[in-house]
């Protein structure tokens, strides 16, 4: 799927005094509806198989790897067994068995994740209060690459529901692709935006941005620039956004730098005050 870009907004123009615009083609319309409709169901089918195909591995995956990782931990404490000339190589070659294990369980704990969400449970949020928590959480990996993380936050922003856990996990995500990009000594810049139908989580770098021939293909599901990433990061962070009746679009600045704009409708606070409410009087 295409990644979403800001449209310029651009105002209407009045018709010609005595000319009326042509009426729409209604098969036209019909047509695109038809197709757009096909795309999603086609997307869910492939989300379906993958919740399927996860559970398997899970399965299979998880309880091998955890004896690996247990077996590693307890050759770790047996270390003094091996004799002093080959320790060292013994010590070397056990952390990156521990490494390997540790990178294979995040590849398996994010495609579950994309692949079998949990139901999302909103809440209203102060969303700068909940930033300020997310980047005191992350700045000690961003101090170590020497990145500088700013803040620009609005002020009496109007309260979003969301549901925590998960939109945290979309933010880190884009945070540390923001991370990554960088590698060390840069800037990234996070800010809160409000509109008139949503309010916005801006996070921008200044990590040269997207190769212009790859903006198609960031979100897709297992692709990466990185000898070490999962290729799902971006892909959690858009489902869940979406799952939320949001948009994370994508403004790139090639050379420069990326910024990833989340938007957050206010309508579904709106929804959540009234079933609160409804609740409140059924009591």
């Amino acid at each position: 799927m295409m990644p979403e870009r800001r449209a310029p907004d651009t105002a209407e123009r009045p018709s010609p005094v005595g000319q009326t615009a042509p009426p729409a083609d209604d098969a036209m319309l019909k047509s695109a509806r038809r197709v757009r409709r096909n795309v999603e169901e086609e997307r869910q089918a492939r989300l379906a198989f993958l919740g399927t195909l996860a559970a398997g591995l899970a399965h299979e995956i998880r309880s091998p790897l955890e004896a690996i990782k247990l077996n590693a931990e307890l050759l770790s404490e047996d270390i003094g067994c091996v004799h002093e000339g080959h320790r060292k190589e013994f010590e070397n070659r056990l952390e990156r068995v521990k490494r390997e294990a540790e990178q294979l369980k995040k590849t398996l704990d994010e495609f579950l994740a994309f692949a079998r969400p949990p139901k999302i449970e909103v809440f209203p949020t102060d969303i700068n209060a909940y930033l300020r928590e997310l980047i005191e959480f992350a700045e000690p990996e961003f101090r170590a690459a020497h990145i500088n993380v700013v803040t620009d936050f609005a002020d009496g922003l109007y309260p979003v529901a969301i549901d925590q856990a998960q939109m945290g996990q979309a933010v880190m995500n884009i945070l540390a692709n923001a991370r990554e990009a960088i590698r060390e000594h840069g800037e990234v810049r996070v800010a809160t935006r409000e509109t008139e139908k949503h309010v916005e989580i801006r996070i921008r770098d200044n990590g040269g941005g997207v190769k212009p021939e790859l903006e198609e293909k960031i979100f897709e599901v297992f692709f990466t620039t990185r000898e070490r990433g999962t290729g799902l990061g971006l892909g959690i962070a858009r489902r869940v956004v979406e799952e939320h009746e949001g948009a994370l679009i994508l403004e790139n600045r090639p050379g420069v730098g990326a910024e990833f704009i989340i938007q957050i409708p206010k309508g579904r606070y709106l929804e959540y005050s009234d079933a609160a409410a409804g609740a409140e009087k059924a009591k």
